[in-house]
């Protein structure tokens, strides 16, 4: 009876240490991927941010190179503080309908009353974690750039 017991408990223990060393290693691929994005963003590389994102090649191509280029533009100002990389919060999240993983970032203007920039970067399960299933721009963009 107390090996079955033992047996029982190392087997739930062995499951949930699976567990937690399956969200570590799903967390480092999207630190990685939000990591590269960024580099991707700063050094305004078409090639690899496309890349790294899901369905680059489809006819959204053109909008996804419009948001490198705005990024680009305005990266010192999102970069204030070196806050891109050390603000890595992933979070779960069910906005539009499936559980996906988001990496959220939100922006203040220095000195101004322009609503905040928001970037959500989305990542989906079934297609990996390895690629950004969707990247997510709200808040007034033309303001923001002034």
């Amino acid at each position: 009876m107390k090996t079955i017991k033992l047996i029982f408990l190392l087997s739930i223990l062995f499951s949930s240490n699976c567990c937690v060393n399956q969200k570590q290693k799903e967390d480092e691929q999207i630190k990685n991927v939000i990591s590269n994005f960024w580099k991707a963003v700063k050094e305004n590389d078409e090639k690899v941010y496309l890349s790294l994102i899901e369905d680059s090649e489809s006819e959204y191509r053109l909008a996804m190179l419009n948001q490198l280029h705005y990024l680009n533009r305005n990266y010192n100002k999102l970069n204030y503080q070196n806050a891109l990389l050390n603000k890595i919060e992933i979070k779960e999240t069910n906005e539009s309908g499936t559980l996906q993983k988001v990496v959220k970032y939100e922006f203040i203007k220095q000195n101004s009353t322009v609503e905040p920039l928001s970037v959500k970067l989305f990542f989906y399960k079934p297609i990996g974690y390895k690629k950004i299933f969707n990247v997510q721009i709200l808040g007034n963009l033309p303001e923001w750039e002034k």
